[in-house]
């Protein structure tokens, strides 16, 4: 696949940005960048890359589903949720059982329940090695949650975003860091993105931005930005994807660390 394929574009349509921008895990168009769907992101790198991205090693397949505000967990429901799609790309049929059930119980404690009969149907398509299915189902309830985040606490429906974005920048980055590929850092190679994202946690409620983790975060973004602001058909240099995956690995930690 050609990187102009799959390149970040910049589009002007009016429209809400999805649970996560790896991603990063849907197709989105906001009314200054285009957000690639995670099934276009991680398909460039596995195709990008030098060497074949061992998908099971990248994230941690957190388990957690209890934690002590409505922040920290619509937080970590965005990184669960592009843990899932990760296993669908790594083809774990344990790890993604895993992380379906931990977004479920995430969800549920930000009432934006999941039925586990549609969590059903996505373990019987996995057990049958129908991932491309399991990957439109994924995607189907995803936009359920997001839905019903956007009228219920439009502070949870941020955060996940950004949990979900991180989570991708992480993946990523981890990947790029022990297996660099200068054409694959166009994958991550948009500041406008992170502007945006920048936008949005500063649209917080002020409660929320009084969150100690989103502090950390909002600080966090900024050097994520400058990180990735490079010249125009130039690659992040390996120095800048290294400090981009202890930046955003770090981020991951506390946010799944948080109580």
């Amino acid at each position: 696949m050609k990187f102009s394929c799959i390149r970040f574009a910049m589009v002007c349509v009016a429209s809400a940005l999805t649970l996560s921008a790896t991603s990063l895990m849907s197709a989105q168009m906001t009314t200054q960048v285009y957000v690639p769907p995670s099934a276009l992101v991680f398909h460039s790198l596995d195709s990008l890359s030098k060497a074949q991205v061992n998908w099971k090693a990248l994230p941690t397949f957190n388990k957690k589903s209890s934690y002590t505000n409505k922040y920290t967990t619509a937080l970590n429901l965005g990184t669960r949720i592009c843990d899932a799609f990760v296993a669908i790309q790594g083809k774990d049929q344990n790890k993604f059982a895993d992380m379906a059930t931990t977004v479920a119980g995430l969800s549920g404690k930000l009432n934006a329940n999941i039925e586990q009969s549609l969590n059903d149907k996505m373990f019987a398509l996995v057990k049958q090695g129908k991932w491309t299915e399991v990957r439109s189902m994924l995607d189907d309830q995803q936009t359920t949650v997001k839905e019903k985040l956007n009228r219920l606490d439009k502070d949870a429906a941020i955060l996940v975003t950004i949990g979900g974005w991180l989570e991708g920048l992480n993946v990523v980055t981890k990947s790029l860091a022990s297996n660099y590929t200068a054409d694959a850092t166009g994958i991550i190679r948009n500041p406008k993105l992170v502007e945006y994202l920048i936008g949005e946690v500063n649209g917080l409620s002020a409660t929320a931005k009084g969150n100690d983790l989103v502090k950390t975060i909002t600080t966090k973004l900024g050097e994520i930005k400058t990180l990735v602001n490079v010249e125009k058909g130039k690659p992040i240099p390996q120095e800048s994807v290294k400090k981009l995956a202890e930046i955003s690995a770090g981020l991951i930690r506390d946010v799944e660390g948080a109580k």
